[in-house]
């Protein structure tokens, strides 16, 4: 008797990593402009999750102008 088993077919796997930061919390160039935009911030917006997005997004575009302008 020759039984024939199957192969299982595995879809393939794709290792991906996060891109590095291009900025780093607490960077005092950025964080004396954060307070008035966390109050914005905060006014509009009830849920976390949104909140910190556009919170890391601004921080991101903050550091972005401050390093453009070091250049």
């Amino acid at each position: 008797m020759n039984i024939k088993k199957s192969k299982k077919e595995y879809p393939e796997v794709k290792f991906t990593s996060k891109p590095v930061k291009s900025w780093w919390p607490g960077d005092s160039r950025v964080e004396k402009y954060m307070p008035p935009v966390k109050e914005a911030i905060k006014r509009h917006i009830q849920e976390q999750s949104a909140f910190t997005d556009i919170y890391n997004r601004c921080y991101e575009a903050i550091y972005k102008a401050i390093c453009d302008k070091e250049k």
